[in-house]
């Protein structure tokens, strides 16, 4: 294996006939983190798949780039998209390019990546155009921080099945979107030690996807989440004192309502509650469809006129009435 000097950063193309004949394939050198799009560019000119790895180093994006996660890997660095244009996203991940079907986005991932924008442009955008439903528009996310941004994650055709791990998403306008009517979409995706603090809007899904927490915090946003699917977390909400619910549980057409169910160990409180609720409900919903669990221990879970506003179903951690307190 050949080593870059100084600044200069390594491309690793594999070639297909490399991996399956188990050889090691020689790297082609590169600038990464002073070119990441030529990079990017480099990669999909070629037939194989490509370890981007920015060594610690930032680059600066003007315009967005797209990860095709059939193709690419994308580490180990910071991404500043600042400038990026108002309405475009600073990575978007798509199987467009792609034409033969394969369910192997899952051997791709982006890691270790601080991603900073500005409040017009989005962070990550999970989205294929096509009508392929084999080709997901999917890659692992795991140890990341995804900041400033008008939506910090987007969730939108063809995302389904898979899962992000150990990433902050903070200082958004939203944090996690999903888009209403998106195609295919939606199927269990999963969240394990990711918080969602510090939004003006914490989750806001359109679309009705169904999401698995372990070990989740949503803290201190705005508001807390719009829900519109079912929703299991383990994990720990916090919020200061609210005027009004700070998560809402909807109901889409034509799909199972929403319904939240906590473990029984989370934990759900309202800091700075002194026994005098600040909003009439903690929680609404828009339909006798929509159900909240909560855990065994809450703090300030109330409102001055009960927990839930709206025909919902409000239950507690095993079964019968849930006592808040």
């Amino acid at each position: 294996m050949r080593h870059a000097l100084g600044n200069i950063m390594m491309l690793f193309v594999l070639g297909t006939s490399a991996i399956a004949e188990g050889r090691a394939a020689s790297p082609a050198t590169t600038d990464v983190s002073r070119d990441l799009p030529a990079a990017l560019k480099s990669c999909y000119a070629g037939q194989g798949t490509c370890v981007l790895n920015l060594g610690g180093r930032t680059v600066h994006l003007t315009h967005g780039i797209i990860i095709n996660p059939l193709r690419v890997t994308l580490q180990d660095g910071r991404i500043d998209a600042s400038a990026l244009p108002a309405g475009e996203a600073a990575i978007t991940v798509s199987t467009d390019s792609e034409t033969a079907p394969d369910y192997a986005t899952f051997v791709h991932y982006i890691k270790g990546i601080n991603l900073i924008g500005n409040e017009n442009a989005d962070g990550i955008v999970f989205n294929s155009t096509h009508h392929n439903n084999v080709l997901a528009a999917a890659v692992t996310l795991e140890n990341m921080s995804i900041s400033g941004f008008r939506r910090g994650i987007t969730f939108s055709n063809h995302s389904y099945g898979f899962g992000l791990s150990h990433i902050q998403i903070f200082n958004n306008k939203v944090g996690i979107y999903t888009t209403s009517g998106a195609e295919d979409a939606g199927e269990r995706m999963t969240f394990v030690d990711v918080g969602v603090f510090n939004n003006q809007l914490g989750i806001d899904d359109e679309a009705g996807f169904e999401m698995d927490w372990l070990g989740g915090h949503w803290d201190y946003n705005g508001k807390t989440a719009i829900l519109s699917a079912l929703v299991e977390f383990d994990g720990h909400i916090e919020t200061g004192p609210s005027d009004q619910p700070i998560i809402e549980l909807r109901a889409l057409p034509n799909m199972v309502a929403a319904q939240l169910f906590m473990t029984p160990g989370s934990f759900v409180m309202v800091n700075g509650y002194n026994g005098k609720p600040t909003s009439d409900a903690w929680i609404s919903s828009n339909s006798a469809y929509n159900v909240v669990q909560f855990p065994f221990n809450t703090w300030g879970v109330t409102g001055k006129t009960g927990v839930m506003q709206g025909p919902g179903k409000v239950i507690g951690p095993a079964s019968g009435a849930f006592t808040p307190h």
